[in-house]
């Protein structure tokens, strides 16, 4: 071989070798995408859904559904809460938001005799959640009469759970009026 072909060996060889591992990189990539779209990571509105709290932690659990349900309908929604940490009681408050365009809509639930809504669109515990309990917080979401959706568009439902140690001023740290308690 002539000297000259060296360089042109070498790069047919680089080149060759980055083929190799485009398409390793690229086979494996799409075995991962596969796995990652097959898995069950969204919550599905219907089923029965179960939010575990630490203490002094917010949890969310968040739902997609279309615009096609009508206003002031009932969907169907167990949702229950548990405390995870088997040392402290908790106080809990829920509240449930669909984002839009237009802004926030709060969401109403048919609630067990446990909580009370206050006027500030969230749910509060009247007992505490005792340390490793659950307890059951809706049977039924109530979307509101005055809610406009559109039905070619797909919507983002968010529990939102907030709980703090029992021990600690609650009516304080959430800034709650007097009528909320």
């Amino acid at each position: 071989m002539r000297k000259s072909t060296y360089p042109w060996l070498f790069s047919v060889i680089v080149l060759a070798v980055l083929l190799v591992i485009t398409f390793i990189l690229g086979y494996t990539g799409y075995f991962f995408s596969l796995s990652f779209i097959k898995a069950d990571t969204d919550l599905t509105l219907g089923d029965t859904c179960l939010i575990e709290i630490n203490p002094n932690e917010t949890s969310v659990a968040s739902f997609s559904f279309d615009g096609s349900i009508l206003p002031g309908e009932n969907l169907e929604q167990i949702i229950q809460i548990k405390a995870n940490n088997l040392e402290k009681d908790l106080k809990v408050r829920v509240k449930g938001e669909v984002y839009t365009n237009e802004g926030t809509i709060f969401l109403d639930f048919v609630t067990t005799d446990d909580f009370v809504k206050g006027n500030d669109n969230y749910f509060y515990l009247t007992p505490d959640l005792l340390a490793g309990n659950k307890i059951t917080f809706s049977k039924y979401i109530v979307l509101p009469e005055d809610s406009v959706f559109d039905s070619s568009k797909k919507y983002i439902l968010s529990i939102i759970v907030e709980n703090l140690d029992a021990t600690l001023d609650v009516s304080n740290i959430w800034q709650m009026p007097e009528e909320n308690i």
